[in-house]
């Protein structure tokens, strides 16, 4: 009687808990936004508007991308990836002393290979050489499949003379998908393959 009793109660356990057999899916909330979480929404928000406005690398539309980027940097003062994307934008107008200190901040908030590749590009165009090829090994050390650190290391290299060095560099990145500045490279002789 006591088996019996047991087995029905374990049984009866079975069914009752749900489980029948059947998958319980739990519920995805959704996120329509994109936002993270971790940082002040609106300023997420404000940044992903900035950054969909970038195409092959070039802003298309650069006051609209400036407002966007100075409001995420007023509503969160320590945004990385901002202070990175607003930096690019004034690479883009050879506005070097101030991506400079922009970049400085991607570095301090978004100390990511790609923010250190921006700063030292930045310093390329001041002609800081030395502080470009800092930051280009930075970068490199930190992800050596950092194609656009690359890039700019061939570039720098090239301008220092060191043609066969940059163009190493050079066909590095266009090993890892970033090949518009080898072609670039090899077309105008530069380069030899």
């Amino acid at each position: 009687m006591t088996k019996r009793f047991f087995l029905l109660l374990l049984t009866a356990a079975f069914f009752l808990s749900g489980c029948s057999g059947t998958v319980v899916k739990p519920k995805v909330s959704s996120n329509p936004t994109g936002v993270s979480g971790k940082l002040n929404p609106e300023a997420e928000l404000a940044f992903a508007k900035a950054h969909v406005l970038w195409r092959n690398g070039v802003c298309e539309n650069p006051a609209k991308a400036a407002g966007l980027l100075r409001e995420a940097l007023r509503l969160e003062p320590e945004y990385g990836e901002a202070w990175l994307r607003r930096g690019r934008l004034l690479i883009q107008f050879a506005e070097y002393e101030a991506a400079v200190q922009d970049l400085d901040k991607a570095v301090r908030y978004y100390p990511k290979s790609i923010s250190y590749a921006y700063r030292g590009y930045a310093e390329f165009g001041l002609g800081n050489y030395l502080g470009a090829k800092k930051n280009y090994d930075t970068a490199l050390e930190m992800d050596s499949a950092n194609g656009t650190a690359w890039n700019f290391l061939g570039e720098l290299l090239i301008a220092q003379l060191k043609v066969d060095e940059g163009c190493e560099a050079l066909a590095e990145g266009a090993d890892l998908g970033f090949s518009a500045p080898y072609d670039d490279a090899l077309s105008s002789g530069v380069c030899i393959n």
